[in-house]
């Protein structure tokens, strides 16, 4: 059974919110419910966090967030399509643990065998 969207729009507005702290929790939750994501639940919040993890101004949080993309492209469900914001990160402009996590997000989308999926043919629930 997928996440209530309710608790998906709560958990989105998190992803976003000002405060790097919130953010780094909405991650945690991220990984936490990673399995019971539908496919369209799972494809929205991996474009959310590949978008806001370039903007972070916050290692702590950028770290949190690339786990999170980590966890999200090891499910297979995803195509290499929702992680390019941050695959055109300059690995010198990250920590070292911050690295790792991009080196695996990428290995993982380099083998990865799922179906790109145009925008036009998202439908909920898929």
């Amino acid at each position: 059974m997928a996440v209530p969207q309710t608790d998906v729009v709560t958990l989105l507005s998190a992803l976003t919110a000002a405060e790097p702290a919130r953010r780094e929790d909405a991650c945690g939750t991220v990984t936490d419910w990673l399995t019971a994501f539908d496919r369209f639940q799972a494809r929205t919040i991996a474009t959310v966090l590949a978008s806001t993890a370039v903007a972070e101004s916050d290692a702590s949080c950028r770290e949190a967030q690339l786990h999170a993309l980590a966890e999200l492209a090891d499910t297979g469900h995803l195509a290499r399509e929702f992680f390019e914001p941050v695959l055109n990160l300059a690995p010198d402009t990250l920590d070292p643990s911050e690295r790792e996590y991009l080196e695996a997000l990428e290995r993982e989308v380099d083998t990865d065998q799922a179906e790109p999926v145009a925008a036009e043919s998202y439908v909920y629930g898929d």
